[in-house]
């Protein structure tokens, strides 16, 4: 996998702190994890334009974006604050 991009790290770290901060949610307590998860989200925004969520698997990413379910912070996450 190749390293996203400086722009896509921070778009994707904005998105996290604007998040956390509206929805009064945490990062992960291993900052591994959030790192990960983060490095995904840039990933995508850089490959998709959009922030999928990097926690799942798709078959077909382009069409989980028109579909937007799973577009970070996904459905799950607005509902139950948590992310898998």
């Amino acid at each position: 996998m190749d390293n996203p991009s400086e722009k896509g790290m921070q778009k994707a770290q904005r998105l996290v702190d604007n998040f956390t901060k509206k929805s009064g949610t945490f990062l992960h307590p291993e900052a591994i994890v959030s790192e990960g998860v983060i490095l995904g989200l840039a990933k995508h925004i850089d490959d998709l334009g959009k922030p999928l969520c990097p926690c799942r698997f798709y078959p077909d990413k382009e069409a989980e974006v028109q579909h937007r379910t799973w577009i970070c912070p996904c459905a799950d996450m607005q509902i139950y604050k948590y992310c898998h």
